[in-house]
């Protein structure tokens, strides 16, 4: 059984494509990491651990300026730089370390194609396949624009804000009209396209902290928009409901208005 060890910040939806894919897989992983503020205070490797500061001396060799996300110094070994030349997290170690693997949809990948059960989510097809790919090629799209809307903070536009509310409506749009006449986004069973879309849309649920900011500019947060779209907020509800999914997702479903109802798949 391949093992899986995932660097991250904590809490993290993206992290949670790979979990949720490895309870259909039975690949094993393990997730290292903490808050976004105290990850500044863990070396950043395959045996990665919060350090003292006797420790960040003795690793100052790994100090680096810190990019998006993070501010003030990081600490990334060079050996985490070649495993992940992006130098960011999540990121995820198989084969005792190595084998890098970054992005959260390639680590939802690995965990789907690891385990006694693999391969699983993936499509039944070569066509299936694809598909699935396509699927997470647009919602990796509105991925970007998410981040970058949550990250705002008291820099969000009424721009930005209109970007955002544009292509989050676009997207369900199209999702509902595939899930009106369809159980699932591809083909009749579970694929990595639900949960990949699930997972960003939870992430999404951050906006609840931008309340104040949002007001600012005499705008409204989009995220309740969802309830519009009665076959895609069914859909998610009902997987959200599911123990796969609840597992790491159960306290997001307030914070995107989802009801708490049994699944019927």
């Amino acid at each position: 059984m391949t093992h899986i060890r995932i660097i991250s910040y904590l809490p993290n939806p993206r992290v949670y494509k790979a979990t949720i894919a490895a309870r259909y897989s039975g690949a094993e992983i393990e997730v290292l990491g903490d808050t976004p503020p105290k990850m500044a205070d863990w070396l950043w490797d395959y045996d990665a651990f919060e350090m003292s500061e006797a420790d960040k001396e003795a690793n100052l060799a790994s100090l680096r300026k810190a990019s998006v996300g993070f501010a003030g110094d990081i600490y990334k070994t060079h050996a985490f730089l070649i495993a992940n030349p992006f130098g960011d997290i999540p990121m995820a170690y198989a084969n005792g370390g190595k084998d890098g693997v970054f992005e959260s949809n390639s680590i939802m990948r690995l965990a789907a194609l690891s385990g006694p059960n693999a391969p699983v989510l993936y499509g039944a097809t070569p066509e299936e396949q694809a598909r699935v790919d396509g699927f997470l090629d647009k919602t990796l799209l509105l991925a970007d624009l998410i981040q970058k809307y949550i990250l705002a903070g008291n820099g969000l536009t009424v721009d930005l804000h209109k970007e955002m509310q544009g292509a989050f409506n676009k997207y369900c749009s199209i999702l509902d009209n595939i899930l009106s006449d369809n159980c699932y986004l591809v083909g009749s069973q579970l694929s990595l396209a639900d949960i990949a879309m699930v997972c960003e849309l939870a992430l999404m649920s951050n906006e609840g902290r931008m309340i104040a900011d949002i007001s600012k500019i005499n705008c409204k947060p989009i995220l309740s928009e969802l309830k519009n779209y009665n076959a895609l907020y069914k859909h998610i509800q009902e997987l959200m409901n599911q123990d796969e999914f609840s597992e790491d997702l159960a306290s997001y479903s307030e914070f995107m208005g989802l009801e708490n109802t049994a699944s019927n798949k």
